[in-house]
């Protein structure tokens, strides 16, 4: 792995300081060499779902489209690990240990994509990594209901993406991706993609990638005050300092979230999973928003210089917290804290 960084990736502490730095210039400069550290590093195969928390939420410091990609092969190999029959799931792993990158490909484009037999039509929407990712889980319509593919997703004929025109994530090229007469390989049976823990119960991901995003932004943030010797002003720290407090804090309520939904407690009680990773999947975009609003109080102006590297940071942390269906996770959460059968104190009790 001559030119990259080595380090051991199978614990917490994996994702280190020197690689941030090495991951956030390598995206900034060419993001396919930071994707194929990902190949070498060890980051495509691990299992243990708490040093995956970190690597994602440490990734996510140094480059938020990174991080998006990470956390999609993560997601990737779970529901292959949980869906997949021995021959599928033995070849998706061993070829995840020769380096190549998994997705999740969810959103459908103005033509859903369907599936006669084993052949594909439609396309997908906010697909990302084209052109980085190699393999790609899809959903499809059946006769039989909603069904996942695992699919060829390297065939750049079929990448368009110039569909992605985002301030913010630019990185992760979410384009669409056209499945017209492609071959997928059937991943589980009919409608397994939504059943809990595995579907919203995951999104204590998209929390530890947000809070991710927060750390990195709040680090930028006050090396630059440093650097302008503003770090004793009382102002900034008032504004900046509760956020990284509320950060911090919200990292436990994160690893809880993921430590139940990846484990037996979530395969016993998987709505209440759900509940809980939904809970911490907003706690961590109310952090980001505020985040962000604080930054640009105490940065300024020069914030929105397109050169400047916070601005950049802020504006992907901004793009990647706009997940779908915000609002009905809020109401769902609220529902089942405040109006179940299980009382809200229950809930901080485990």
């Amino acid at each position: 792995m001559s030119g990259y960084p080595k380090m051991d990736v199978r614990n917490e502490q994996g994702v280190d300081r020197a690689t941030q730095a090495f991951l956030a210039d390598a995206a900034q400069k060419d993001f396919s060499k930071a994707v194929d550290y990902f190949r070498h590093s060890g980051l495509l195969v691990l299992d243990d779902w708490k040093a995956s928390a970190h690597a994602m939420r440490q990734v996510a410091a140094a480059n938020l489209s990174l991080a998006r990609l990470l956390e999609g092969h993560v997601n990737a190999r779970q529901l292959i690990k949980v869906h997949a029959g021995t021959s599928l799931r033995e070849r998706c792993l061993a070829e995840m240990d020769e380096g190549l990158l998994f997705g999740v490909w969810g959103a459908d484009s103005d033509t859903p994509v369907s599936a006669s037999g084993d052949t594909l039509s439609g396309a997908k929407r906010f697909a990302s990594g084209l052109g980085q990712v190699d393999r790609a889980i899809v959903s499809a319509k059946t006769e039989d209901g909603q069904q996942l593919y695992v699919i060829d997703a390297s065939d750049h004929r079929r990448q368009d993406g110039r569909a992605w025109n985002m301030s913010g994530m630019r990185e992760s090229c979410s384009g669409s991706f056209d499945c017209e007469g492609l071959h997928g390989i059937r991943l589980g049976k009919p409608d397994i993609y939504c059943v809990e823990p595995h579907f919203l119960g995951g999104t204590w991901r998209i929390a530890a990638v947000t809070l991710g995003g927060v750390v990195g932004l709040l680090e930028r943030a006050s090396a630059e005050l440093r650097r302008r010797k503003q770090d004793e002003a009382e102002a900034h720290l008032l504004r900046l300092s509760p956020i990284a407090g509320q950060a911090v804090s919200a990292w436990a309520a994160i690893l809880r979230a993921g430590e139940v939904a990846t484990g037996d407690e979530g395969a016993a009680q998987p709505e209440a999973a759900a509940v809980r990773s939904l809970a911490v999947r907003l706690l961590s975009e109310d952090i980001g928003q505020a985040t962000i609003s604080a930054v640009e109080r105490s940065i300024g102006l020069s914030m929105f210089d397109e050169e400047s590297q916070i601005g950049c940071m802020a504006r992907d942390l901004a793009c990647y917290m706009r997940q779908a269906a915000r609002d009905a996770f809020s109401i769902k959460v609220g529902r089942a804290l405040l109006m179940g059968e299980r009382p809200l104190g229950d809930w901080l009790n485990g």
